[in-house]
């Protein structure tokens, strides 16, 4: 089930549809992966979202995978990632159910999304 949760003191704006933190696991590898969808198609690009989140929370690696919803406008979407590795994250991106969800997304999003990777480190106060 997704939910959208209106809040805009949230990631700028963005709220989360999911949430799916695992603990004790040190994160090393954080992706965001900002995009806009076409006019009236944000809905759509949830529904062929759901079922790539669903199975990239079970690949190998994966410590937290979420696409958020802009709560500023009804065409902006953000994928926030968490991987143990950058080979766990190089095997998702040829995953199946991720070239399925670009290719039916491919109509219905603009071109050009914004894709930042960084690696983390525990740091202590």
């Amino acid at each position: 089930m997704i939910i959208l949760i209106k809040n805009e003191d949230l990631l700028g704006g963005f709220a989360p549809l999911n949430f799916g933190f695992l603990k004790g696991v040190t994160v090393v590898i954080v992706v965001t992966a900002k995009f806009k969808s076409l006019p009236g198609m944000r809905d759509k690009v949830v529904e062929y979202a759901s079922s790539c989140v669903e199975a990239t929370r079970k690949e190998q690696g994966c410590v937290r995978y979420e696409l958020f919803l802009s709560s500023e406008d009804d065409v902006t979407l953000q994928f926030i990632e968490e991987w143990t590795d950058l080979d766990a994250l190089r095997v998702h991106l040829k995953a199946p159910h991720l070239v399925a969800f670009q290719e039916q997304r491919k109509n219905i999003v603009e071109e050009g999304r914004v894709l930042k990777l960084f690696e983390a480190k525990e740091v202590s106060l």
